[in-house]
């Protein structure tokens, strides 16, 4: 009797030790900003390969690689993508139609993760949470399997990098552009954690000042050179060309460059690594969640352009960046219970200007403009006093509900009048309406599909512009993304770590099979909006 109470006790225990390591300990979600799908191989050279000091090379070298990976949606901007990968869902599910969007009811602009209701902790600002986001996410999924015991934490310079991804139940963080201080909101916390008012003083951030960016390596072993330099728009504070040097003084100019700078990424992982360390994730039984989101690529591509000196180093410091932030993990919990997860929140098009040099198809328009003239025309057409098209968000054009209501106008001969305008801009290659995106099946339509998976009707616009390739229809940065084309939907979407198996897949998927994957492999509740598909390699 006690040696088959012993033999079955035995057994339990190795049933059970098979189960623990059926799961990953911690997974760790990266996001880097920008990230085009075919921009890792084509600079794979450069990356380190020295034993365990691996950062880009961990997925290229032994991961599994979904190559042709693609956002099935059509606002492929930050806020949108960060969503979709947390959600596994499309726009028109999640809700995040954008960066930025109108309220209708007030007329006022809503930034994303904007939150009124919340206060931000550790500097004084606007306040940001997960309020917007219409759908739940893999992480609260997590949460709710485990009955809260998961630790789910999210960190990124930029607000909506890390909101979204950590969630309705995660802890967010992220860097405040004008004191340089770490800092989260009262939908989190009572107070900011002490750990984070450490970091604050440590002095860490303002380590970098009088500091200079240069150039990692000889500049002609660069596959890019200066020839899109006459066409970048530097920010403010930096000169033409290497080296950028950063002030001397921590100060707010300072703190404002920070973001266009590797250094930025690196107070990232520094965070990072101290979000690990205080709360031991990965130290026990039950599996945790870290999403660590790199925002300093989109602000380099934008300003600097994706072909630029400034967009390779960039990836080569952030490289480094990871390969010590991968080995702090290893020897922390290691790298076999660490489960990676790679991806993008879109693409990037090279700098309009720059792409005409080489003999390809390049537009620069200022939309906003052209409009004043169109609402005169509207006016006239309409017989009325006022501005038809109150407001442009691009790729949205918002109507004046009001003035159509007082009028008593036909909205969908409103809408169609305002397409037709929109149509004969310069560089405009569609337009769709609210009541066409509504009431038409777009399934025969590629483009339009896009459109209509990324459309949030109580959001978006009346009316939804898409542009010619290679075009931008505002000139607010050098280059850009934002379109339903290829070079911004193609992100790369890898795994390494755990129990992974080196392999590449060519067949097309998309972001929003992250989520579901990760559902999948830890046995939980997909996210409940979740249009994803299940990558069966990676469980496997």
């Amino acid at each position: 009797m006690n040696r088959t109470l012993f033999g079955s006790l035995a057994l339990c225990v190795v049933i059970g030790s098979q189960a623990l390591a059926a799961q990953p300990k911690l997974i760790v979600q990266i996001t880097v900003d920008q990230l085009r799908g075919d921009v890792l191989h084509k600079y794979q050279d450069h990356f380190l390969n020295k034993g365990n000091r691996k950062g880009f090379n961990r997925f290229l070298e032994q991961g599994t690689l979904y190559t042709n990976a693609h956002y099935r949606h059509a606002t492929t901007l930050t806020a949108v993508g960060h969503a979709t990968l947390a959600t596994g869902a499309l726009p028109s599910q999640h809700g995040i139609a954008a960066n930025q969007w109108m309220d209708r009811q007030t007329g006022k602009g809503v930034y994303c993760v904007s939150d009124t209701d919340t206060t931000l902790l550790g500097a004084e600002g606007y306040s940001a949470s997960p309020a917007n986001l219409m759908a739940s996410t893999f992480s609260d999924e997590l949460h709710f399997s485990t009955n809260g015991q998961a630790k789910i934490y999210a960190v990124s310079t930029k607000d909506r990098g890390a909101v979204l991804t950590g969630g309705h139940f995660g802890k967010a963080f992220w860097l405040d552009k004008k004191s340089g201080q770490m800092v989260t909101s009262s939908y989190y916390y009572d107070d900011l954690p002490a750990y984070a008012v450490s970091f604050n003083q440590s002095g860490y951030v303002d380590s970098f000042a009088g500091k200079a960016w240069e150039l990692s390596r000889e500049e002609s072993s660069y596959r890019n050179d200066a020839g899109n330099r006459p066409f970048q728009i530097p920010p403010k504070g930096f000169n033409s060309g290497f080296p950028h040097q950063m002030p001397a003084k921590a100060d707010s100019a300072y703190y404002g460059m920070l973001s266009y700078t590797p250094f930025g990424d690196q107070i990232t992982a520094e965070f990072a690594r101290q979000l690990v360390k205080e709360h031991k994730l990965g130290k026990d039984e039950v599996t945790d969640y870290l999403s660590v989101s790199f925002s300093v690529n989109d602000y380099v591509g934008h300003m600097f352009g994706p072909n630029s000196l400034e967009a390779e180093d960039h990836l080569i410091k952030l490289d480094s960046t990871l390969a010590d932030f991968f080995y702090f993990l290893d020897k922390e919990i290691g790298l076999d219970n660490v489960l990676l997860a790679l991806s993008a929140d879109h693409g990037v098009d090279a700098i309009p200007e720059y792409k005409k040099s080489m003999g390809f198809a390049g537009f620069r328009g200022n939309t906003g403009k052209e409009f004043v003239a169109i609402n005169q025309a509207l006016a006239e057409q309409f017989q009325i006093d006022g501005k038809l098209v109150r407001d442009v968000q691009l790729p949205f054009l918002y109507l004046d509900l009001q003035l159509i209501k007082q009028h008593k106008l036909d909205m969908t001969m409103v809408e169609n009048a305002v397409a037709k305008h929109a149509r004969d801009l310069p560089g405009v290659a569609r337009v769709f309406t609210r009541t066409e995106l509504t009431s038409q099946d777009w399934s025969f339509d590629p483009i339009a599909r896009k459109v209509q998976n990324a459309y949030v009707p109580e959001r978006a616009g009346n009316l939804v512009l898409v542009q010619q390739p290679s075009t931008m229809l505002e000139a607010y940065s050098a280059a850009t993304h934002g379109s339903p084309y290829k070079y911004d939907t193609h992100v790369p979407l890898f795994f390494a770590g755990w129990q992974i198996k080196p392999r590449t897949i060519y067949r097309q998927v998309s972001p929003e099979d992250l989520a579901v994957t990760l559902s999948a492999l830890m046995k939980i509740s997909y996210p409940d909006k979740s249009t994803g598909q299940v990558l069966t390699e990676v469980l496997k």
